[in-house]
């Protein structure tokens, strides 16, 4: 297992992409691949000097829109359609329900599943906990671009913590997770490079206070 502990979310972004890239295996000669990451990052991102330096606009508002709009991205996705909460809901409020009704309840799981078509999304599940006065959000996630599309998931994950924390009048704590396929394209390499290597200035030691 992988280990990247809790840093800004744009730290952690630039030490997933360094492991993946670093220590991954090739996987049908178009991807490398790191198996069974976890990942922490605070859910707000107010002040990401990476992601305001080498986050891509573009990709984000994509994923907001995947996330939080009714139809599909430039990309084709619709996470929230896919979306459902304990009672069914996609807007999360049946989970703010959930947990000022019960607030130690494990129930509070969204979940995001397929069509049927074959297509699975990236994000999988997400969990709210509450635990000593703070929300804690986990995720599981099948798979994920860690150059392109990590800080970006990233980001919408830390909007739907912030929105459950905020409808309990809590703090948001740190959004961990769990990638089962970390991976970065070949195709990649050179922009992953400079980014690792401009990147350098953000992270402590050349490594970082993410990595392991």
């Amino acid at each position: 297992m992988n280990d990247l502990r809790p840093g800004s979310l744009g730290e952690t972004w630039l030490n997933l992409v360094q492991r993946t890239a670093r220590t991954g295996v090739a996987v049908d000669g178009e991807c490398v691949e790191l198996l069974g990451v976890e990942v922490a990052f605070p859910a707000g991102a107010e002040g990401d000097e990476v992601i305001r330096e080498f986050g891509d606009g573009r990709m984000m508002a994509e994923m907001e829109k995947a996330f939080f709009a009714d139809g599909a991205n430039a990309l084709g996705h619709s996470y929230a359609k896919l979306m459902r909460g304990p009672e069914g809901r996609r807007d999360l409020e049946d989970i703010i329900s959930l947990l000022r009704a019960d607030p130690a309840s494990k129930r509070a799981v969204v979940t995001l599943c397929g069509t049927g078509d074959g297509k699975v999304p990236c994000v999988n599940v997400v969990q709210f906990l509450v635990r000593a006065g703070v929300l804690h959000t986990i995720y599981f996630a099948r798979g994920q671009d860690a150059f392109k599309k990590f800080y970006a998931d990233g980001l919408c994950l830390g909007k739907m913590a912030r929105r459950v924390a905020e409808g309990l009048g809590l703090a948001a704590g740190a959004v961990s997770g769990y990638i089962g396929s970390s991976h970065v394209y070949r195709e990649d390499g050179p922009a992953i490079e400079d980014f690792l290597e401009r990147g350098k200035k953000y992270l402590r030691n050349g490594a970082g206070k993410g990595a392991c």
